[in-house]
C-alpha cells in the first residue's frame, strides 16, 4: 500500500507541530509548512495525497494555494481549517473547490477528514 502524504500549511509552527505530529502517529507522511509559498513548492515537486491549508483571519490567504493545487493537481482534495469562521472566506473555498472547510478541529476530528477525503478521491 502506498504512503499517503499529506501537505499541511499552517502559519503557527505550534499547530504544525500538534497536527503534524498527531497525523504521522496516524501513519500519514506529512509534509509540514509555515507560508503558502513553501506549500506551492512542495506542490511542484512532489507527489501529495491531501492538502490542509489554514485560514488564521478573515480574509482567505489560502486562497493562491487552493488555486495552484487544484490547477496542478485537481485530483487531489484540499482542506481549508479556518481559526476564524467566516461565511465568505467558506463560500469562496468551496467555490474555488475546497473538499471541506472546517472550525479549527481538534486533530482526531481532522484526521477522520482526511480518511474521508482520501477514501473519496480513490473511488472517483
Amino acid at each position: 500500500m502506498n504512503t499517503r502524504t499529506v501537505l499541511l500549511i499552517l502559519q503557527e509552527p505550534q499547530d504544525l507541530n500538534t497536527y503534524g505530529s498527531f497525523l504521522r502517529d496516524r501513519g500519514y507522511e506529512t509534509r509540514m509548512c509555515a507560508s503558502p509559498g513553501e506549500g506551492i513548492n512542495i506542490l511542484e515537486t512532489e507527489s501529495v495525497s491531501l492538502v490542509i491549508v489554514g485560514q488564521d483571519t478573515p480574509t482567505f490567504e489560502g486562497r493562491q494555494v487552493l488555486e495552484y493545487s487544484l490547477r496542478l493537481h485537481p485530483e487531489v482534495p484540499v482542506v481549508v481549517v479556518a481559526r476564524i469562521l467566516d461565511i465568505h472566506s467558506y463560500l469562496e473555498a468551496m467555490e474555488l473547490g475546497a473538499s471541506d472547510y472546517l472550525e479549527w478541529p481538534d486533530p482526531e476530528d481532522l484526521a477522520w477528514t482526511i480518511d474521508t477525503q482520501l477514501l473519496r478521491a480513490a473511488v472517483a
